[in-house]
């Protein structure tokens, strides 16, 4: 593994950060958006489709985003909103910020190619809801499948989860040779 500033790692390309694996996406303004090419494993969602509320989001918080701030510092990583619209245009959920999180529909969706090109292998979570209880219920939650396409799962269902983050864009991360 050689280091390489972040901002000279190309879109599509793989850089690690505290063990983690990121796939780069794009770079703007000075900062990076990443998502882990591996998923850290299957969790359970949570009691609901409400990422804000959901046991992932708490586990990204308490055991992920900790080990990559000690890696690189608390000011390389930043905070960025997450839209919790549901797939039928429900916006109950409304909006969190978080300096650790899921991709949503819509960032998979614009970003498809990319993530098509790494064959991810296994159902991994986003943090899209497919509806909210105002409209027809709170238990589905956007996942996408090995193959790529997309589905739902109920949030007492256990899949893969890879979180998203945007890097300041000049760090200092560990590439491929």
């Amino acid at each position: 593994m050689k280091k390489e500033i972040l901002s000279n790692v190309k879109d599509g390309e793989v850089f690690s950060v505290a063990g983690i694996e990121f796939i780069k996406f794009f770079d703007e303004d000075g900062k990076t958006v990443a998502v882990a090419k591996n998923s850290l494993g299957d969790y359970r969602f949570g009691r609901n489709n409400n990422f804000a509320e959901s046991k992932i989001k708490e586990m990204l918080e308490k055991e992920v985003l900790p080990k990559i701030e000690a890696e690189i510092g608390v000011e390389n990583i930043v905070e960025h909103e997450v839209d919790l619209l549901s797939l039928d245009g429900s916006d109950k959920w409304g909006k969190v910020n978080c300096k650790i999180s899921l991709p949503t529909f819509d960032f998979y969706r614009k970003h498809v190619k990319i993530f098509d090109k790494h064959k991810l292998n296994d159902w991994w979570w986003l943090a899209t809801p497919e509806s909210t209880s105002d409209h027809s219920n709170d238990s589905w939650i956007s996942c996408v499948s090995p193959s790529g396409s997309l589905g739902d799962g109920g949030s007492d269902c256990d899949l893969g989860v890879r979180p998203f983050l945007i890097f300041v864009s000049f760090i200092s991360v560990s590439c491929e040779e």
